[in-house]
């Protein structure tokens, strides 16, 4: 086996077009973060990213596109942006992890998108999660068939609430229409912009004006490549747009990403209108599965017929690197999620406020 690494602005067409066929050869590769198209949209950013072609018996094998910073730590390709970590490999292709590593002249690889089905990094998954996701074959009626399966009586209930803010928000502000695949960039401005204020308003950050991030979500509306696509979507009501969402595509799954509404609206759920108008047009556009995103938010609890296992690790070397960090992310895990840990913390809190 052959591990070379060379800058992933320098791939060739053979080369993507290997990717491409090495990634639709496996289910588990499906999503669009494991295409090409994506790591060529994060390389022309400016933020080094690199690209380990695996070979072996003389043909590429595998695809490992990484940052690395100067203390040797690496990165998923697009950082923050990337909602599914791993390597493209080959069906029956053994890859040792550390031997990954360094062929990549890295010190340390934390991961928290994993699948589980990604067996080069199984030994060193330390933590579980999911993402949530919606199996849309055979359009709607099916899609509610399998909802009602998986949650019974309760399966009703964001029907019923989305067909209730519906005509709330349809006798208040005019007709609903939906546009599944926009391409007008007005629409996609106000997506930067609203999702601007929403990240300052709860994070007091705005990664939205990050040169690197915004020229992402740039190249991604603006691309079409066939199977894999930008997609913005935008619900209107009247003329006024309500909501938006732009995600990503590969062949006939979508991966909800950036989903946002104007805060004037908030009162007819939006984004509820929003993701279930996409799930009713998602038959006609050819797209079969949306891929909702890790974590337990309520709505993506309600949309849910599935999930895809994920898992949170890191490898390194030495190998006591990764497990101080995981060490330290068990503790913050205990601190936030469990009862002792939250009464650990009220008193922490306790003891260092500052007299009155």
């Amino acid at each position: 086996m052959k591990i070379s690494t060379f800058p992933a602005q320098e791939l060739s067409d053979d080369l993507y077009r290997r990717w491409q066929a090495v990634a639709a050869s496996r289910p588990e590769l499906g999503s669009p973060f494991y295409q090409p198209g994506f790591a060529r949209i994060i390389a022309q950013q400016g933020i080094d990213l690199q690209l380990a072609v695996i070979e072996e018996g003389g043909r590429e094998r595998g695809f490992f596109p990484f940052h690395r910073d100067r203390w040797g730590r690496l990165s998923s390709a697009g950082l923050v942006l990337n909602d599914y970590h791993g390597v493209v490999l080959e069906q029956g292709m053994a890859l040792d992890a550390e031997a990954l590593l360094r062929a990549c002249r890295g010190r340390y690889f934390a991961f928290d998108h994993l699948p589980l089905s990604q067996a080069t990094f199984a030994d060193h998954v330390r933590f579980e999660s999911h993402s949530p996701v919606m199996h849309l074959e055979g359009g709607i009626e099916a899609y509610r068939r399998r909802l009602a399966a998986r949650a019974g009586k309760n399966s009703a209930g964001i029907f019923q609430s989305v067909g209730n803010a519906r005509r709330r928000l349809e006798r208040d502000h005019g007709p609903l229409r939906l546009e599944l695949q926009s391409r007008d960039p007005r629409a996609f401005q106000r997506l930067i912009e609203l999702k601007s204020q929403q990240f300052r308003s709860t994070t007091g950050l705005d990664p939205m004006s990050w040169p690197w991030l915004r020229g992402s979500l740039d190249q991604v509306f603006e691309t079409d490549e066939g199977p894999f696509a930008g997609l913005l979507s935008v619900l209107y009501a009247g003329d006024q747009l309500v909501a938006c969402h732009l995600g990503l595509r590969q062949a006939e799954q979508c991966h909800i990403w950036f989903i946002t509404y104007d805060p004037a609206f908030s009162a007819y759920s939006p984004g509820l209108l929003l993701l279930m108008g996409m799930a009713e047009a998602a038959q006609g556009a050819g797209l079969t599965l949306f891929d909702l995103g890790r974590g337990t938010q309520p709505y993506k609890l309600r949309f849910q017929t599935g999930a895809i296992p994920l898992g949170e690790g890191a490898v390194s070397r030495p190998a006591w690197l990764a497990q101080a960090a995981l060490a330290k992310t068990a503790q913050k895990r205990w601190l936030k999620t469990t009862i002792l840990g939250r009464v650990w913390r009220s008193g922490k809190s306790l003891i260092h406020r500052s007299p009155s």
